[in-house]
């Protein structure tokens, strides 16, 4: 899959450089376009994923996983989750940037996303 973001939209934090920040949102993208498979969800990924849009922990990986991505409806909440609201923060103290554009990009791939959900396509 060719890379959808790259490092020169985003800015560099005193914790993370733009490149990171742009490995992240391309592998979210992967994630999702992958159906949100056990496999393509790595501890790293996990550890970033439950610090942005406002999530949390849930204790561990795998009760992350479960919340979000172990059913269909998890699935919808969570893209729900990441199209509404607004995203705060400075992008060199946080991942505000990578928010905003996978935000937008989701918003733009939405029919897309809900076609696949919908239709109930294997994701696990």
């Amino acid at each position: 899959m060719d890379k959808i973001f790259n490092e020169n939209q985003f800015v560099a934090t005193q914790w993370d450089t733009a490149e990171q920040k742009a490995k992240f949102a391309n592998h979210f993208v992967r994630f999702i376009n992958g159906g949100f498979k056990i496999t393509m969800f790595p501890k790293w990924f996990y550890t970033r994923l439950s610090m942005t849009r406002g999530h949390i922990a849930h204790f561990n990986l795998h009760g992350f996983y479960d919340e979000w991505f172990s059913d269909i409806e998890s699935q919808k909440r969570f893209i729900q989750h990441w199209i509404v609201g607004a995203v705060y923060g400075d992008p060199t103290y946080t991942y505000s940037d990578v928010e905003n554009a996978l935000q937008s990009y989701l918003q733009k791939a939405r029919a897309n996303v809900d076609e696949q959900l919908h239709y109930g396509y294997s994701f696990n």
